[in-house]
């Protein structure tokens, strides 16, 4: 058992903030939007990602370096037609999204909610502070944030811990409806296998770290042996690493084929590849034409192109 104190759980978590990946952190700077599609609204397909949870193929993240304006960034995506909200307990942003839900006249059953709990320790406690800062009965998908086994933010793979109490939690929680799906986020090959040992509800999905230029090809492959979803996040890269997208001549190339922006090039790929995608936007110029991917179709000899252009594995940030 744990014997963390509540006031200590919260500082830890909020500590944790600054040891997990910022999930839509930009690459810095996005490139001018294209023209919006027709009707200036987004139509976005759902996938079924569990028995009866159908999610919206991409999502708005709130997180990382624009959490700030998170009730901007819910605002404007749920004027275009989003409907999928990406959050997570260190965030410290939870009650705006809810608040930005509810001024712009949604159903909360018309709402498709991610959130987060910080890692696989105290499941229960940072359960119930996601629904109570949320207001919500129930969370859509709620995802283990990191494989960390404590406040001190260590890796469980090297505290030889698994994160089975944290998973029996999280599978109760869905038992009685409070958790619609449940998955995780930043796991590789070795902190799945020995949660798929014991779990009797087999992640709905993983969320990593996942763009043309970035991409890990064995946690990938892992996850969808095992049918477990991968979502992406930073989608478009991220600052300081993930390549540039925006300027790689070959991505420019396709774009200038089909007429349309790198980023929707990048979007495009990761769907093409049976992906969900979690981005981030302030702007919802840029929301609009970065979601505005399914007016056109990569050819075989395209993907393998981008395919190609990895310039080196996806590092996680625990």
């Amino acid at each position: 058992m744990e014997s963390f104190s509540s006031r200590k759980m919260m500082a830890s978590a909020v500590a944790l903030a600054v040891a997990i990946t910022l999930h839509g952190c930009g690459g810095g700077g996005s490139p001018p939007a294209p023209p919006p599609p027709p009707g200036g609204k987004l139509h976005l397909p759902l996938r079924e990602i569990a028995p009866g949870v159908n999610m919206p193929v991409i999502s708005i993240g709130v997180g990382g370096l624009e959490s700030k304006e998170a009730a901007t960034i819910v605002a404007n995506w749920m004027k275009l037609g989003g409907r999928g909200v990406d959050t997570a307990f260190v965030y410290k942003d939870q009650e705006v999204v809810a608040k930005a839900i509810k001024d712009a006249g949604m159903d909360r059953k018309d709402v498709f909610i991610t959130s987060k709990i910080p890692g696989c320790f105290n499941a229960s406690f940072f359960v119930e502070q996601d629904l109570k800062q949320l207001g919500t009965d129930y969370i859509d998908l709620l995802l283990i944030h990191s494989p960390v086994c404590n406040d001190d933010f260590q890796n469980c793979s090297a505290l030889k811990w698994d994160c089975s109490a944290t998973w029996v939690a999280l599978e109760s929680y869905l038992a009685v409806g409070k958790l619609k799906s449940i998955g995780v986020s930043n796991f590789k090959r070795e902190h799945l296998e020995p949660l798929l040992a014991f779990a009797h509800v087999v992640p709905a999905v993983n969320q990593v770290q996942l763009n043309v230029l970035e991409h890990d090809d064995d946690t990938i492959a892992f996850s969808k042996a095992h049918n477990i979803i991968i979502e992406a996040y930073s989608p478009l890269g991220r600052g300081n690493h993930s390549g540039d997208i925006a300027g790689n001549k070959q991505i420019q190339h396709i774009a200038s084929v089909y007429n349309v922006s790198t980023y929707q090039i990048a979007m495009r790929w990761l769907f093409q590849h049976g992906h969900i995608i979690t981005f981030q936007s302030t702007s919802q110029a840029h929301q609009l034409a970065d979601a505005d991917i399914f007016g056109f179709n990569l050819t075989a000899g395209e993907m393998q192109m981008l395919d190609d252009l990895r310039d080196h594995p996806a590092a996680y940030i625990m």
